[in-house]
Formats: C-alpha cells, sequence, structure tokens
C-alpha cells in the first residue's frame, strides 16, 4: 500500500514543495492555506466576496469568481503559484528594489504573469468584536508597508496610459512640496492632498482589480473551537483598500498626522512621481516619510471598523465548514503543523495545573 504524500488541495504547480515538512511551518502555511481553499472553492462553484468601491466611493459586494481572481480560466493544475515572488509587470515602474508579494499566479508552462495577491489571513470575532452576536463579528486587518506598494502599483499599471491625466489631479498639492519628512508642511497641505487622493479614487475606480485576498476563519468567540461554518474568502481590490485609510484620513485633518493619513500622502507622492516620469523610487516613500509616526506598519483597523465594510451573511456563516478541512489539506499534512510554543497557550491548555488537590 502506497503511503500518503501530504499536499494541499489544488496546488499542483509551485515553488513550496509540500512532501517536505518545512514548507507546512506557520509562515509558510498561513499563506499557501488560503490559496488551497481558494482552488476547493472554484472547483466547488464557491465564488470569493468581493469587496469593491462603488458609486460615492462606498464599499459595495459582488461575487468575484476564482478564476478572476486568479486572473485565468485555466484549470487549477494548468496554474503555478510562487510564493513570496515578485511579479515582474510591476518592475518597469521603479527604479529600486521591486518587493515580493504573498502570491504570484503565473501559467504553469511559465509563458504568462497572470495576477499578484496579497494574503492577510484573519481570525472572526477580534477582541473588539468577540462578545457581540455573530452578525456583529469583525476581522482585525493589520496593514503593511508591501501592500501599500503593491496597491499603488497595481492602480499604476491599470493607468499607465493616462499618466498625464492622473499627474494632473496630484500636481496642484505635490509639485511645491519641498520636504516630504517635514511634518508641518504635509500638515500644511494634508487637505489638498487628501481631496487630490479622493478625486483620482473616484475618477478611476472604474479601474480596480482584486488584489487582497482576505480569509477569515471563524471560531466560538474567542475560544480555539473552531465554528461549525468556519472558513471563506474575501478579496479587496486595489480601489477598496483606499477606504481602510482614506475614511478615517478625512475624519479629522487638524493636529498630528495620523498612520491613515500617512498612508494617504504616501498613495499621493507614489501616484504623482510615478505619473511624472513613469518610474519612482519606493524607499523614500515607505521606509521614509515617517512624519511623526513608527514605521512598524502603515496602519490597523478593528474589526468593529472592517464590519462596516464586510458585514454580510457570509461574514455571519462563512460558507467553508470545519468539516471540509480534511478535503483540503490532504495525505496527512496536518501532522506536520507547528504551531508556535507559546507559554501562555501552554498554560491555557494546561487545564490540570488548575485541578482542586488536597
Amino acid at each position: 500500500m502506497s503511503q500518503e504524500i501530504p499536499s494541499l488541495y489544488g496546488i499542483t504547480h509551485s515553488n513550496r514543495d509540500f512532501s517536505d515538512p518545512y514548507y507546512w511551518g506557520k509562515n509558510q502555511f498561513n499563506s499557501s492555506f488560503p490559496i488551497s481553499m481558494a482552488c476547493y472553492m472554484r472547483d466547488k462553484g464557491i465564488d470569493a466576496v468581493y469587496l469593491k468601491l462603488g458609486r460615492g466611493s462606498k464599499v459595495v459586494h459582488d461575487a468575484l469568481p476564482m478564476a478572476r481572481m486568479f486572473g485565468s480560466d485555466l484549470a487549477n493544475e494548468q496554474l503555478f503559484f510562487s510564493f513570496e515572488s515578485r511579479f515582474e509587470p510591476f518592475r518597469e515602474f521603479v527604479h529600486d528594489e521591486l518587493k515580493p508579494i504573498d502570491v504570484v499566479v503565473g501559467t504553469a508552462d511559465g509563458h504568462n504573469w497572470l495576477q499578484p495577491l496579497e494574503i492577510k489571513l484573519t481570525t472572526l470575532p477580534d477582541s473588539t468584536t468577540d462578545g457581540l452576536s455573530d452578525e456583529e463579528y469583525g476581522c482585525e486587518i493589520v496593514v503593511r508597508s508591501p501592500t501599500m506598494r503593491y496597491m499603488a502599483l497595481s492602480m499604476a499599471l491599470s493607468l499607465k496610459s493616462r499618466f498625464k491625466e492622473v499627474n494632473g489631479i496630484f500636481e496642484p498639492s505635490c509639485l511645491k512640496v519641498r520636504s516630504w519628512d517635514n511634518p508641518d508642511e504635509i500638515a500644511n497641505r494634508l487637505p489638498m492632498i487628501l481631496e487630490a487622493v479622493e478625486t483620482f479614487v473616484t475618477t478611476y475606480s472604474k479601474y480596480q482589480k482584486p488584489l487582497l485576498m482576505q480569509p477569515v476563519w471563524k471560531t466560538v468567540g474567542r475560544s480555539s473551537v473552531l465554528a461549525d461554518n468556519c472558513l471563506d474568502v474575501f478579496v479587496w481590490s486595489d480601489f477598496a483598500l483606499t477606504r481602510l485609510f482614506m475614511d478615517a484620513a478625512l475624519a479629522n485633518v487638524s493636529g498630528k498626522i495620523t498612520r491613515q493619513q500617512r498612508a494617504a500622502v504616501r498613495l499621493a507622492r507614489f501616484l504623482f512621481e510615478v505619473s511624472r516620469s513613469g518610474k519612482v523610487y519606493q524607499e523614500p516613500i515607505y521606509d521614509g516619510m515617517t512624519l511623526g509616526n513608527q514605521t512598524d506598519k502603515e496602519f490597523a483597523i478593528s474589526g468593529a471598523k472592517t464590519h462596516g465594510y464586510m458585514s454580510c451573511d457570509r461574514l455571519a456563516r462563512p460558507s467553508i465548514t470545519k468539516e471540509q478541512i480534511k478535503e483540503i489539506v490532504l495525505g496527512g499534512g496536518q501532522k506536520w503543523l507547528s504551531p508556535e510554543r507559546r507559554f501562555d497557550a501552554i498554560i491555557y491548555f494546561s487545564n490540570e495545573l488548575f485541578d482542586n488537590r488536597k
């Protein structure tokens, strides 16, 4: 009897070898499993929930076929999933290093780059919504620099033929900036810069494309027990992602520049410079321009806030059940998973330590 080989559903061609225990580590599994789940949902005829911009620059929901998320109607086994890789079509827009993204989808024959995807595996509920009803649950999203870079690059690729128009939107607020690192100067120009970003988003949202894949996994409250319906996939368009920082950035434009406002200013500078010369240096924008904030992340948004964007039946009752996980994780791969050995978790699961004894 042949021995089963650990694997993940639908991932036939990849730069990760799932017969090697190394690729079942936390850092790999948190991006590999969502792609496998998407392949599974595709074959089951289950679309992702697409978060995109509608009228008035409001986030609306649509059904997104997984084939569109992958950028191809080719079957799963005809695709190549390249994790922690660079989406080469973006290279023409940068002078400096093109950072990797969580996964790049291409054809198995290696002839075509199809789709870059950033992956944010998020927990439902988070600490701000765990005491509410299932219908009010939300997920915290922590956004880091690579996501913002790829959002801007995705917009640039879509609007390459319209750079002159884009430059006309940003030039009035950006051309005379003497120091992008000066919080006082940027604070004075902030209303104009935010207005330019809003004009850009409203004008060109029709060019939006899927970019950020947000799988959610649901537990019973904040326990470690999976809900019966525990998994689903939400996908944000590149333009819809702007609402995660723009809505907060516009709420209060006085005082210290917030992380969300910094994200807006960085996007404005990127689009201004790339539309003016066709290329941009990313490092001064995303590694510099601290504007009085730490650089550990771009910003975070709590489940209480994301609920307003994501609320729907699929958030309250995800489409994939815990019983279906064994149809996605194959060949005994679950035995190679290596959760972090955290002291708080070990105490939590060591109930015998607190048994009453004489």
